[in-house]
C-alpha cells in the first residue's frame, strides 16, 4: 500500500527544489491521480499541515534569495567580513573565559578547596576533564 503522506512529502520537497508554487491544487495535479481532489489533502490535518509547512518554507526560501540578490557582491563581502570578525571576537571571549575559570580553579585548589569545588561538579566529569587539559 502506498504511504500517501510520504508521497506528499516527496512531492512538496520536489516542488520547493524546482521553485514551483505550492498550492493544494498544484500538488493534486502533480500527484498523478494519487490525490484526485484538493479535499483529499485539506480534510486530513496531517497533510494540510504538511502543505502549510511547505508553503512557509518556500516563502522563507524565496525571501532569502530575493534579499541576497538585492545585496551587491561588495555588500555581501562586507557582511561576511563583519560576521567573521564577530566570530573571531566571540572565540577570543570564550578563550578568555576558559582561561579565567582555569585560574579560579587553580586558586581554589591552592587554598585547599578543590575537593569541595569538585563535589559540585561530580556529574560533569567530562567538563572537569576538559578544564584540566
Amino acid at each position: 500500500m502506498i504511504d500517501k503522506n510520504q508521497v506528499l512529502e516527496e512531492l512538496l520537497e520536489a516542488m520547493i527544489a524546482e521553485g514551483d508554487a505550492i498550492t493544494v491544487r498544484a500538488v493534486c495535479r502533480r500527484s498523478d491521480g494519487l490525490f484526485k481532489h484538493a479535499t483529499d489533502i485539506t480534510r486530513n490535518e496531517i497533510r494540510r499541515g504538511m502543505v502549510e509547512s511547505a508553503v512557509k518554507k518556500q516563502e522563507i526560501l524565496r525571501t532569502t534569495v530575493d534579499r541576497a540578490s538585492k545585496i551587491s557582491r561588495t555588500g555581501l563581502e562586507r557582511l561576511v567580513a563583519m560576521k567573521n570578525a564577530e566570530i573571531a571576537q566571540l572565540q577570543a571571549d570564550k578563550e578568555l573565559l576558559i582561561a579565567s575559570h582555569r585560574a579560579m580553579i587553580l586558586s581554589v585548589a591552592e587554598i585547599g578547596g578543590f575537593a569541595t569545588w569538585k563535589r559540585f561538579f561530580e556529574r560533569y566529569q567530562a567538563t572537569v576533564d576538559r578544564l584540566e587539559k
